[in-house]
């Protein structure tokens, strides 16, 4: 088995297990193919279990639970034999997106606190809140970048760990290669959610916003 592949293997068993969920619908499916025919390829994708039903993220305040009514787990290539991006996709529970977010969100402010220099990007892309956490530097160990999209019209939450490469593997060389390619990623992945998933009880997988 791969290192890309154990490493989305491990988080979905970070999760909590519950009751096992109907799984005959699969809503999150069209984002699976976010990827294909762009400059960014998906090397692993691994559903959810249906007996997940939530995880934890810690905050100032204690352990949160978040929501999880589906979710994929992806691992996202460029070129490189490298994954660049550990990405999650999630629909919240009914009810419980804003709940979801406000957790998030807590958990993003704790992280930045603990951080040598880390700093907060917000932006709205396509309808979609992007919240990022950037490191100062290209040479931090593991994860470089934290994004969190959020789509209420779907009630869909999408987590981003943008990876740092080995230098030989690299795809980028300086510190704007770097901004530049998050920047085209955050980019598709926000138009992807916007554009590829029916607003509940739409039957049009292109909403207007």
């Amino acid at each position: 088995m791969n290192t890309a592949h154990m490493i989305g293997l491990a988080l979905l068993l970070a999760a909590t297990t519950g009751h096992a969920q109907d799984r005959s619908a699969d809503p999150l499916h069209g984002l699976t193919r976010c990827f294909t025919g762009t400059e960014f390829r998906a090397v692993s994708t691994d559903r959810l279990p249906a007996s997940v039903t939530s995880r934890a993220v810690e905050t100032a305040k204690g352990p949160l639970r978040v929501s999880l009514a589906d979710g994929y787990r992806m691992m996202i290539h460029r070129q490189s034999m490298e994954p660049l991006v550990n990405l999650k996709i999630e629909r919240s529970a009914p009810g419980t997106f804003d709940a979801d977010r406000a957790a998030i969100l807590l958990q993003m402010d704790r992280m930045v606190a603990a951080s040598n220099g880390m700093h907060t990007e917000r932006s709205e892309q396509d309808g979609i809140e992007v919240v990022g956490l950037n490191n100062p530097a290209i040479g931090t160990p593991n994860v470089i970048s934290f994004y969190e999209l959020f789509d209420p019209a779907t009630g869909t939450v999408a987590t981003a760990y943008i990876l740092n490469q080995a230098p030989a593997v690299r795809e980028y060389a300086s510190q704007a290669d770097y901004d530049a390619l998050r920047g085209r990623f955050i980019s598709a992945l926000s138009g992807c959610m916007a554009h590829a998933l029916p607003s509940p009880g739409s039957q049009n997988s292109d909403r207007t916003r």
